[in-house]
């Protein structure tokens, strides 16, 4: 009984209340700080579940409340990580097991977050030889999910230059 409270606890982390996206960040375990890689790559996936907010409240004893440019900022962060989740296999089981499959090649670009390394997830994807139209496809589309990520996380960098320049 107590895994099932537990697990009911871990869906509703986070609501959203008008124009504020409330994270419950007392069970985490670690100190709310959105600057730190873990608590950023939780406030991205609680806004990819929930949905872009003007404010973000981190929920503790004392909450932590974002907004303005930096709101601004998680969210487009939130997209851009959303570009780059795992494309969907078309070939089944055998694609899966891959080692060039779509979300083993993008958890290469995903595992330096908040800053992915695209060079390196299409590195390992370079090696990659398809055999056959339906790998030749399925690689194509993950170089162009890869480009697409890449820009936006571009687009991102260059208003966090022009958001700390004012």
């Amino acid at each position: 009984m107590k895994s099932k409270g537990r697990d009911k606890k871990n869906e509703d982390r986070s609501a959203m209340d008008c124009d504020v996206l409330s994270i419950n960040c007392r069970s985490c375990g670690n100190i709310p700080d959105p600057a730190t890689p873990e608590c950023m790559k939780c406030i991205v996936t609680e806004i990819k579940s929930k949905g872009c907010s003007s404010r973000i409240r981190l929920r503790t004893g004392n909450d932590i409340e974002i907004s303005g440019p930096a709101a601004e900022m998680l969210c487009e962060l939130s997209f851009a990580d959303n570009l780059s989740s795992p494309v969907k296999n078309v070939g089944g089981r055998k694609c899966r097991s891959c080692n060039y499959a779509p979300e083993k090649i993008l958890n290469v670009a995903r595992a330096a977050f908040p800053i992915p390394d695209f060079a390196g997830a299409r590195g390992r994807l370079m090696s990659f030889r398809p055999g056959n139209e339906i790998c030749g496809i399925c690689v194509q589309r993950t170089y162009r999910t890869l480009d697409q990520a890449e820009l936006s996380m571009s687009e991102l960098s260059g208003k966090i230059i022009s958001f700390s320049g004012e």
